[in-house]
């Protein structure tokens, strides 16, 4: 595999895990919700806990070597248990997790779109299927990102299954772009 082709294939194996994780918010939702909550809060209590050990090491460090204070550490700590707090939070209230995802998720898939829509506007010059299907993908994710910004749904799982769309939505598009470079640069080596 030359270096051309390995630096493509993040670009399809991040398009292909967006549909599969799509997929999986589409097909089982109630179970998508638990695990997003507790994924999120694990995931925040884990990093501050890392943060806090790290924070004794670099005391203990500047001690043993004469150092004095270490000049900001205190503000890590503080740092490093909020983030505990906020972890323990999301793993005891999940439901909090979900109304946030909504505006996360809907700011990402309207930044994504945008990203995504640029570079159609650059590659739109030879008007081909790819280019249509591209450019529709793009203003799809940007619609999408916007309605959940605007109507972030009550029902928890809505929004699952919705993010499982624009989750679909973006992955596709990151394998039609990859392919259509592709096709592009074999087209002018030919």
């Amino acid at each position: 595999m030359d270096s051309k082709s390995t630096k493509k294939l993040p670009s399809y194996i991040g398009g292909v895990f967006a549909v599969i994780t799509g997929l999986f918010f589409i097909f089982f939702p109630e179970v998508s919700s638990g695990v997003i909550g507790l994924l999120f809060g694990v995931v925040l209590f884990v990093a501050g806990l890392a943060e806090v050990i790290g924070y004794i090491i670099s005391i203990k460090q500047f001690r043993e070597e004469n150092y004095g204070k270490a000049a900001g550490a205190e503000i890590v700590l503080v740092y490093s248990i909020a983030i505990m707090v906020i972890g323990v939070v999301f793993i005891i209230k999940r439901e909090f997790v979900l109304q946030l995802l909504a505006t996360i998720v809907g700011i990402f898939f309207i930044i994504d779109g945008i990203v995504k829509l640029r570079q159609e506007i650059f590659l739109f010059r030879k008007k081909d299927m790819y280019s249509f299907v591209l450019l529709g993908l793009a203003i799809a994710l940007i619609i999408a990102g916007i309605a959940l910004l605007i109507n972030p749904f009550d029902g928890t799982r809505n929004i699952i299954v919705f993010s499982g769309v624009c989750f679909i939505l973006s992955g596709l598009e990151s394998i039609f772009l990859c392919m259509m470079k592709r096709n592009e640069k074999k087209t002018r080596k030919g």
